[in-house]
């Protein structure tokens, strides 16, 4: 406030003590007023974060039930891992098959012609060399590039490194080796390697020499094949699938075979069934996050300290979502149409439990109708996401709910503002009128003295 000083000295009164025992008696009311309601918002601001940040959990869950892939877990189990493994997605078949791996899928691989070159210094020549994979190179295909040879660069090095380093390669890897000729020295052979695997993906080399006719060494002509292309070999179930690479999962719906090891005839077990404790995980964390989300509506709905306390939104929130989870599913066996008939039961205080043997023995009997109850258009999880989603989305009920405690919260700030500018005009006008009354009084008082110093001199 205004550095306005008191003396008292014209009256004997503290009149600062009453200015602000006036200014408070004006203010102070108004200024608790203004705090009551700054505590109540801000306590419904943080409710609003609990509430929103439970539902945002709970729809994560929800996101593990309504996802088949997610909720229709499937295991996956190899006889024989060294020979390939496999993993599963929530489309595959249940049941078991008998696979053999007969070939691996390989990339061929050529290299120049023995004794063609004594080093990687050696020159090789210039011009350019167009490498394709599936035959010929054809633009429209995009199935090969380019490689432009300088006769300032044409050692057989310079040729790995332009394979290597040009523009829209990504089908060989050129290497040099250095080896013994035979003859008691060395030579060195330039490899050229596919990068993908199988017939298809054989390589073609084609030349255009330039004055220096050695560059046609490296067509595919006078290459050796030192590696093969091959396809991929499987029988399943004794019926044969031929594939280009290692990698299949076109052949057992669902089921990704990474190949590792051939052997004619080994027949080696895959089985594929029903992963029932990852659903078991799945549904246990939808259990608790309910729970979780239950109990905060609880304890927003039940203390006066939340800012909420019989809030409508809080009260919907809460019955509804028992509503939802009450409520038949449609569409699934009579036996799984309801949360309660799988092991989850919701008891007279609202809290979810699982009952896993209950559930267990339905994934067993029926995994089908189960799932559906969970993850169908129609299932739980998708009843719930929905009727969730228009709570927490960006601009929904929480955020406008929020909005509006902040907007309050900022009238709020305004009204404190006002406020203390009145204090302390009040302050300031009290202060200059007591003063004035201190100095009227101190000149009554000396104009008192005066007269009876005056009156006493008249006796004598």
């Amino acid at each position: 406030m205004s550095g306005i000083s008191f003396t008292g000295v014209g009256s004997g009164i503290d009149t600062k003590t009453i200015v602000n025992v006036l200014v408070s008696a004006e203010i102070q009311p108004q200024r608790d007023q203004l705090s009551t309601r700054k505590t109540t918002l801000d306590a419904q601001l943080s409710s609003f974060g609990r509430l929103k940040s439970a539902l945002s959990e709970f729809q994560s869950v929800l996101d593990n039930l309504k996802s088949p892939d997610k909720f229709q877990v499937r295991s996956t189990t190899v006889g024989d891992e060294s020979r390939f493994t496999a993993t599963s997605k929530s489309n595959a078949q249940p049941g078991e098959y008998q696979v053999s791996v007969e070939n691996l899928a390989k990339s061929q691989r050529l290299m120049t012609a023995d004794n063609a070159f004594a080093s990687s210094s050696a020159v090789v020549g210039s011009g350019t060399l167009t490498i394709s994979t599936g035959g010929a190179y054809d633009p429209g295909l995009e199935n090969g590039f380019t490689v432009d040879i300088d006769p300032s660069a044409a050692t057989l090095d310079d040729i790995r490194k332009a394979i290597n380093n040009a523009e829209g390669n990504d089908s060989v890897t050129a290497s040099i080796v250095n080896v013994d000729d035979g003859l008691g020295g060395t030579q060195a052979r330039l490899i050229l390697t596919a990068r993908e695997t199988g017939i298809a993906n054989e390589l073609t080399i084609a030349v255009s020499p330039g004055s220096d006719p050695g560059l046609s060494a490296l067509a595919s002509g006078n290459l050796e094949v030192s590696r093969a292309a091959e396809d991929a070999v499987v029988r399943v179930n004794g019926l044969t699938a031929t594939r280009s690479t290692n990698e299949i999962s076109d052949v057992i719906q669902g089921v990704t075979l990474n190949l590792k090891s051939e052997e004619v005839g080994e027949e080696v077990s895959l089985t594929i069934g029903t992963d029932n404790t990852a659903i078991e995980k799945n549904v246990q964390s939808f259990v608790d996050a309910y729970n979780k989300l239950q109990g905060v509506l609880k304890d927003i709905a039940g203390k006066d300290t939340s800012g909420l306390r019989g809030d409508s939104t809080v009260r919907m929130l809460s019955s509804q979502m028992r509503s939802l989870t009450s409520s038949e599913v449609s569409g699934t066996d009579p036996e799984s149409r309801i949360l309660a008939q799988v092991g989850v039961n919701i008891d007279k205080d609202g809290k979810m439990s699982l009952d896993k043997e209950v559930l267990n023995e339905r994934l067993n009997q029926d995994f089908d109708s189960v799932s559906t109850l969970f993850s169908s258009e129609t299932g739980i999880a998708s009843r719930l996401n929905d009727f969730v989603k228009p709570y927490t989305q960006a601009g929904g009920l929480l955020d406008n709910r929020t909005e509006g405690v902040n907007s309050r919260l900022r009238s709020l700030a305004d009204r404190e503002e006002r406020l203390d500018i009145r204090e302390e005009n009040l302050f300031n006008r009290l202060s200059r009128q007591f003063n004035a009354m201190d100095s009227m009084v101190a000149q009554i008082n000396s104009n008192g003295a005066f007269l009876t110093s005056q009156l006493s001199s008249l006796q004598y």
